[in-house]
C-alpha cells in the first residue's frame, strides 16, 4: 500500500508540474491530443514562433526557462513513479506529454505507445499515440513532399521515403510476454471468473502451447477466440494472462491504430501487425473493440472499412497450419461483427465474460484488498452486496479511489493508516457502475 501511495503521489506531482508548465505557454503552443487541420496547425505554429521570437528580441525569455524547468520536473516525477511501477500506464502517458513539450517526439511516441499497450481500453492513451504517430509520419511526408506536378489521386497518401515510414501503422511493437509489475508472470489467479469459463480458457491455453499434441488427440486448433461481454469485465486482462501463461509475445491493436485518412494505410497496418506477430511467434494478436475493426460489411456498397475487414479475414485465414499466431478479439457488441469473422476456422470459439455476480464481486474485492489495511468497520460482504452492476474494473477503481480518499484524509486529519467505510462511501459516489444492476 505504501509503495502504491508513493507512486500515485509522484504521478500527481508530475501532473502538477505539467500543468504549471502549460500555464507559461502562449495559447497557440498548447499541444493537442488530436490532430488539427493543416491550416490551423500552420497558423498556430506561426503565431507561437512569433511569440518566442518577440520574447527573445526583448530578452523576455524568463517564461521559456520556467516552462522548460516545469516540464523537466514533471518528467523526473513520472520517471520516479515508473521506477516504483514500470507498468503504471498513467505515468507513461504523462511522460509522453512532458517529452512532447520538451521537443523529444520520438521518445514521446514510445512512451505514448507503451501507455496505450498497457491499457488498450483507454481512449485517451490510444488517441495521444495515434496523434504523435500521425505527426511523426506527417513530418517525414513533408520532408519528402512531391512536386505539384506529381500525378496523384485525391486523398492518396504520398509515397513514404524512409524505411520507418514504409513499415506502416502500427509501428513495430516490442514483443513482450505480459508480466506483473514485480516481473512475475500473470496467472489465472489474478482474475475472478466463473470456474467453467476459466476452465475453457485454460483449455485454449493448452491448445496454444501444444497444437501438435491437440491434433493427435483429435482437436483442430482454432485460429482465434472471441471474448464478449459488458465493458470492464476483464477481457483485456484475460488476453494478457493467456499470453503470459502460454509464453507468447503480445501484440495489441485497436481502431485508433488501424484506421487512417490515407487510402490503403489501414490494410497496410493490418498486414504489418500480422507480419510482426508471425516474426515473434508464438504470439497472440489482441484486437480490442473488434466490432469497430471488423464490422458488418455494407452489402454491395463499397466502403473503405470493407477493405480493412477483407484484410483481417485474409490474415486470419493465413494463420491456418502451424503459424504460431493466435488471435483474440474483444467486444461488448458482438452483434455488430461481420458474420464471416466468427465462422469455422476463424474466431469460431466464443466465450462470454459476464458481469460479476455477488460471489464474484466478493472474490474481486477480496483480491484487490489483499495486502490493504482495512478498518474493522469495513464489511467486504456488505460492500459486495451494495455494488450490484459494478464490473471488475469498477471494483478495482473503487478500491483505488477509496485508497486515495484515505490518503488525503490521513494527510489532512491524521489517524490510523487504513481504509474506512466512509472512504468506500466517498468512492461509491464517484464511481458509477458500468452495467445496469440486476443484469
Amino acid at each position: 500500500m505504501a509503495s502504491l501511495s508513493e507512486r500515485d503521489l509522484l504521478h500527481a506531482r508530475g501532473l502538477l508540474h505539467l500543468h504549471k508548465g502549460e500555464k507559461q505557454l502562449p495559447a497557440g503552443m498548447h499541444l493537442q491530443n488530436e490532430p488539427r487541420s493543416t491550416g490551423v496547425d500552420i497558423a498556430m505554429t506561426v503565431l507561437s514562433l512569433a511569440t518566442v521570437a518577440a520574447s527573445r528580441a526583448t530578452r523576455n525569455t524568463g517564461w521559456i526557462e520556467q516552462y522548460r524547468t516545469e516540464m523537466q520536473k514533471a518528467l523526473s516525477a513520472f520517471d520516479a513513479a515508473l521506477a516504483i511501477d514500470s507498468e503504471y500506464a498513467p505515468a507513461h502517458h504523462g511522460r509522453a506529454q512532458a517529452l512532447r513539450y520538451l521537443g523529444d517526439q520520438e521518445q514521446a511516441l514510445g512512451a505514448a505507445r507503451t501507455a496505450a499497450a498497457l491499457e488498450p481500453e483507454n481512449a485517451d492513451y490510444r488517441r495521444l499515440a495515434a496523434t504523435l504517430l500521425e505527426r511523426s509520419d506527417a513530418s517525414v511526408s513533408q520532408a519528402a513532399a512531391p512536386s505539384p506536378s506529381t500525378n496523384r489521386k485525391p486523398h492518396e497518401r504520398p509515397q513514404p521515403n524512409s524505411p520507418r515510414q514504409q513499415s506502416g501503422r502500427p509501428q513495430p511493437n516490442v514483443p513482450l510476454i505480459p508480466r506483473q509489475p514485480d516481473g512475475s508472470l500473470l496467472s489465472w489467479d489474478d482474475i475472478i471468473l466463473p470456474e467453467r469459463t476459466k476452465r475453457t480458457l485454460r483449455q485454449v491455453q493448452k491448445v496454444i502451447e501444444s497444437p501438435e499434441q491437440a491434433r493427435r488427440l483429435g482437436v483442430e486448433p482454432p485460429s482465434g477466440l472471441l471474448l464478449y461481454g459488458p465493458p470492464g469485465t476483464g477481457k483485456t486482462t484475460i488476453a494478457k494472462i493467456l499470453a503470459s501463461q502460454a509464453s507468447c509475445s503480445f501484440f495489441a491493436a485497436s481502431p485508433a491504430d488501424v484506421f487512417s485518412k490515407w487510402i490503403g494505410e489501414g490494410e497496410k497496418a493490418v498486414s504489418n501487425l500480422f507480419t510482426q506477430a508471425r516474426a515473434a511467434a508464438p504470439s497472440i494478436v489482441f484486437l480490442d473493440e473488434i466490432d469497430a475493426l471488423v464490422p458488418n460489411r455494407s452489402g454491395g456498397v463499397s466502403q473503405p472499412s470493407d477493405k480493412i475487414v477483407n484484410q483481417f479475414l485474409h490474415e486470419i485465414d493465413g494463420l491456418s497450419g502451424n503459424q504460431g499466431v493466435f488471435v483474440v478479439g474483444a467486444t461488448n457488441r458482438p452483434e455488430l461483427l461481420d458474420d464471416a469473422v466468427i465462422r469455422g476456422g476463424r474466431l469460431s470459439l466464443k466465450i462470454e465474460i459476464p458481469a460479476p455476480d455477488l460471489a464474484s464481486r466478493l472474490s474481486i474485492l477480496a483480491l484487490h484488498t489483499r495486502g490493504v489495511v482495512l478498518s474493522p468497520d469495513v464489511d467486504i460482504e456488505q460492500l459486495a452486496t451494495e455494488t450490484d452492476g459494478y464490473s471488475g474494473a469498477d471494483l478495482r477503481a473503487l478500491v483505488n479511489d477509496a485508497g486515495l480518499e484515505a490518503l488525503v484524509r490521513i494527510t489532512d486529519e491524521g489517524g490510523a493508516e487504513c481504509l474506512t467505510t466512509e472512504d468506500f462511501e466517498h468512492a461509491k459516489r464517484a464511481i458509477q457502475p458500468e452495467v445496469s444492476p440486476g443484469r
